[in-house]
């Protein structure tokens, strides 16, 4: 086991940093000093704690700081290393300055120290973190200076190896995330496979966290899965009856279950998955703002208002109403509360009360006359509705419970309160129509018109009445597949908002298959190069469906069941045309029509020289046959075929 820095062992540190300090004043004082077995000497030291330790105080101009470097060494190429270049230093250390006047400590690096250390000590701040003292006062300050070495070589250590590792996408990890893309092409180029990579991404980048590499595919998935049980991450797909109604808020028929043999169809305002994902991130974005205090509060406040409708719903408490009569809490779910009110034919006198509505007019600290006054100075409007005197007799009650109430918040931890993204997966965005789901959203998801943006821009919904905006951590991923409607033919309003990254068939994935008998890069190359000739680049074939193919068995699945329709599609039948694509390999054949068929109706003589071509059966043996593949990329195949046949 390795030896760590301790408390056992301060006084030997403070030591040797009083060495570094007289060695570098040695230095001011005569630039022709030798330092050679000083230096050995501190190096030896901290080596025995598998440190290492560099000076360039030779190298350094006359006034500057006189440095060393303290940092771990790795053998391995892939890992992150100290350099010393001609006018900075690389890597990641503790920096120990010395100068005339000073001294300093801190851990340095840079941006492009591209590993998963850095991402860490960026979301903790430890590259904040430093020590900074007159050199004089030494004996004062050294016990600081030690906590100060102790914490920042424990921080290091406490990082593992693999924390050192160079990540090679790192440049995917950079602040440059577009709030809005779309993931096009063809079918098959992996598309919705590639919307989890892009979500964990933004989640890396934005959280600093470290997230399984590409090739772990199971951990990135369940990781990928536990963001969407929290509701960090929804996904949707769009198709022709998709509207704003199930994206933003719609009104649903509410049949009354709590009613015995009722016939009475109440409607409720439901809302889509778009405005409940922006309402939690919303929510996150708020908390991001509020200081410490202020969100231990907030929390404390939501805390109250839970037991307090637990007690109101366990207890049956009746709540007095302005007029005569009561009304008591029925059901209570993370948005509303439902009431019953005695005395009310209407909706059998069930009504719900919304939590958020209920929580903002507790904030407010004023003494109110009654509902009409409260909601003009909390909400500023001149209208009530009927259920704004059951919140104002709401309040009333929790203010009562308040203070009768001895229980104690014992909530003071550190809540985190950083800013944390939401993300929206749309696949197939292209196939729902755009201007009618978003409706008067469409400019509130452009960057600059984000809640938490300068130009921040809030809409008046015309189902619910409510304000609402997108805010700024809120992430939008859609895919599009080209062969389905070209990019140019999408909603302008739509294109102009988002960012388009184009996604083609990469035959190189196709290097890494395991199945040798049949070249499935040059298979997938051949075809699309003649689909593109006779239709274009957007039509091509995905490498996607060729992945894990391992056997001839699932080849010939894979052309039964995706090629060929694929084919049909493109081609509109026309299987002449598909014949080419496939290089005249068999799997398309001429069919040879009786004649006497055709002249008996006289179709003959229409167009005599017109070629009728049928798919191979299925159970037919030439799907079997590893050459019928092999010749779609290999001419001499094809011609020995059809000499065979001959």
């Amino acid at each position: 086991m390795s030896k760590i820095f301790s408390e056992n062992n301060k006084k030997e540190i403070q030591d040797i940093f009083k060495k570094m300090i007289d060695l570098a004043m040695k230095f001011y004082n005569d630039r022709n000093s030798t330092f050679k077995d000083d230096i050995e000497d501190i190096q030896n030291f901290f080596e025995s704690y598998e440190w290492k330790l560099y000076t360039g105080l030779q190298t350094l101009q006359k006034d500057e700081y006189k440095g060393f470097a303290l940092y771990k060494e790795f053998e391995e190429e892939e890992y992150i290393k100290f350099k010393k270049g001609r006018s900075a230093w690389h890597g990641i250390y503790i920096w120990f300055g010395v100068s005339r006047d000073d001294i300093y400590m801190r851990i340095v690096t840079k941006e492009e120290e591209k590993c998963n250390a850095l991402l860490k000590m960026q979301k903790d701040n430890i590259l904040d973190y430093k020590f900074e003292e007159k050199i004089d006062k030494f004996e004062e300050i050294k016990d600081r200076l030690f906590d100060v070495f102790l914490y920042l070589s424990n921080y290091i250590n406490n990082l593992s190896k693999d924390d050192f590792k160079i990540i090679k996408d790192y440049n995917m990890m950079k602040n440059n995330t577009p709030l809005n893309q779309i993931l096009y092409g063809p079918p098959g180029t992996g598309k919705t496979y590639h919307t989890i990579d892009k979500a964990l991404e933004i989640i890396s980048q934005k959280e600093k966290i470290q997230i399984p590499s590409k090739d772990d595919r199971k951990n990135r998935k369940e990781l990928f899965d536990e963001y969407v049980k929290k509701g960090r991450i929804v996904f949707t797909t769009f198709h022709q009856s998709y509207g704003y109604e199930e994206f933003i808020e719609g009104i649903k028929p509410d049949i009354n279950k709590t009613a015995e043999n009722s016939q009475e169809v109440n409607y409720k305002i439901e809302k889509g998955v778009f405005k409940e994902l922006c309402e939690k991130a919303l929510d996150n974005y708020e908390n991001s703002i509020l200081n410490a205090d202020e969100l231990n509060k907030k929390i404390e406040l939501k805390e109250k208002v839970e037991n307090f409708l637990n007690w109101l719903l366990e207890t049956n408490e009746p709540i007095s109403k302005t007029k005569d009569g009561n009304f008591f809490v029925v059901d209570i779910n993370d948005k509303t509360v439902m009431i019953y009110s005695e005395g009310v034919e209407r909706f059998d006198g069930n009504f719900n009360l919304s939590i958020s509505i209920f929580m903002e007019l507790l904030k407010h600290h004023d003494e109110f006359n009654n509902a009409a006054e409260m909601f003009k100075k909390v909400f500023d409007r001149d209208y009530a509705d009927r259920t704004h005197t059951y919140y104002f007799n709401l309040v009333k009650k929790f203010k009562a419970y308040e203070k009768q109430s001895t229980a104690k918040n014992e909530n003071k931890k550190n809540n985190d309160n950083s800013l944390k993204p939401y993300i929206i997966i749309i696949d197939e965005i292209n196939r729902g129509n755009v201007s009618k789901i978003f409706g008067e959203l469409i400019t509130l998801i452009e960057p600059s018109k984000r809640i938490g943006e300068s130009e921040g821009l809030k809409v008046t919904l015309p189902y619910s009445g409510e304000k609402f905006g997108v805010p700024k951590n809120v992430y939008i991923i859609g895919t599009m597949n080209t062969a389905d409607r070209s990019i140019t033919s999408l909603d302008t309003a739509l294109r102009r908002r988002f960012e388009f990254i184009e996604m083609m068939p990469d035959v190189e994935e196709l290097e890494k298959s395991k199945y040798k008998d049949v070249n499935l890069k040059k298979l997938l190359e051949a075809i699309n190069t003649r689909i593109e000739y006779l239709l274009d680049r957007e039509k091509t074939i995905g490498h996607a469906f060729f992945i894990g193919i391992d056997s001839l068995e699932k080849l010939k699945n894979v052309f039964q069941n995706k090629i060929i329709p694929l084919l049909q599609e493109y081609f509109y039948n026309d299987y002449a045309l598909i014949n080419a694509v496939l290089n005249d390999n068999g799997m398309i054949f001429e069919d040879k029509k009786d004649d006497k068929y055709l002249q008996k109706k006289n179709l003959y003589n229409v167009d005599n020289e017109r070629n009728i071509y049928t798919i191979a059966p299925f159970d037919d043996e030439i799907w079997n046959d590893i050459k019928t593949y092999q010749a779609i990329y290999d001419d001499k195949i094809t011609n020995k075929t059809k000499n065979e046949n001959e």
